[in-house]
């Protein structure tokens, strides 16, 4: 019995971080969507990104997102990427990109 609590007291932070997560990829798409994507577009990137990024990193993309929401131009995907791109973190990149393309196949 002593065994198995510590067993499930090792998973407790695990479980912890991973449903940090979620709360990340509804505002993350929210806050894509308001930039200008497309809301199916955005919760299918939001999705893939919070499997594959840390809070730290959403955190990055969701700041952008807010920024690009002042600009007065229509959000492409094409601007996103280049402005993803401009924040220099080459994980962040190939995430946004990759899931880009794949979200688009899927739309």
């Amino acid at each position: 019995m002593m065994r198995r609590a510590r067993s499930i007291a090792y998973l407790v932070p695990f479980a912890l971080i991973a449903s940090c997560a979620q709360p990340f990829e509804g505002r993350v798409a929210t806050r894509l969507s308001e930039a200008g994507l497309s809301r199916p577009m955005a919760e299918c990137m939001a999705e893939r990104w919070t499997d594959r990024l840390t809070v730290f990193q959403l955190n990055k993309i969701s700041n952008l997102a807010d920024d690009l929401k002042g600009d007065k131009r229509r959000l492409t995907v094409a601007r996103f990427i280049d402005r993803v791109r401009a924040v220099n973190d080459t994980e962040i990149f190939e995430v946004v990109s990759a899931s880009t393309v794949a979200c688009a196949l899927k739309a």
